[in-house]
C-alpha cells in the first residue's frame, strides 16, 4: 500500500510540474503532449499497482518478470523521443540554413547592408 501511495505521489508530482511548465511556456506545443501522455500513463499505471495490471500485462506479452516491461516501455518511449528531436532538428537546421543564405543576398544586394533593405520593408 506505501509503495501505491508513494508511486501516485511521484506520478501526480510529474503531472503537476508537466501541466507547470506548459503553462509557463517552457514546453512547445509538441513536446508538452509527448509529456501530458507520459504523465497520464505513469499515473494510470501507479493507480493500478493495486489490482495488478501491470502483472496481467506482462503474461500477455510474455514478459517473466513485469517491471521489466516498463523498463522496455521506457526504452521504447526514448527511442521514439530521440526520433521525434532528430526531426525537429533536422528541421530547424534546415530553415537556419535558408535564412543564412536570405541574409547573405540581402549583404550582397545591398552596398551599405542588410538594414536599409530591411527598413524599407517595414
Amino acid at each position: 500500500m506505501r509503495l501505491t501511495i508513494l508511486s501516485l505521489v511521484i506520478s501526480f508530482g510529474f503531472l503537476a510540474m508537466t501541466v507547470r511548465a506548459i503553462r509557463r511556456r517552457v514546453l512547445g506545443e509538441q513536446v508538452a503532449m509527448i509529456w501530458l501522455g507520459v504523465s497520464a500513463c505513469m499515473v494510470l499505471l501507479s493507480a493500478t499497482l493495486p489490482t495488478h495490471l501491470l502483472d496481467r500485462a506482462a503474461r500477455l506479452v510474455g514478459v517473466a518478470y513485469p517491471p521489466e516491461l516498463v523498463l522496455l516501455l521506457a526504452a521504447l518511449f526514448l527511442v521514439v523521443l530521440v526520433f521525434h528531436l532528430s526531426i525537429a532538428q533536422a528541421k530547424l537546421q534546415s530553415k537556419v540554413t535558408r535564412l543564412t543564405q536570405e541574409l547573405g543576398l540581402l549583404k550582397a544586394g545591398s552596398p551599405d547592408g542588410p538594414t536599409e533593405d530591411l527598413e524599407r520593408i517595414h
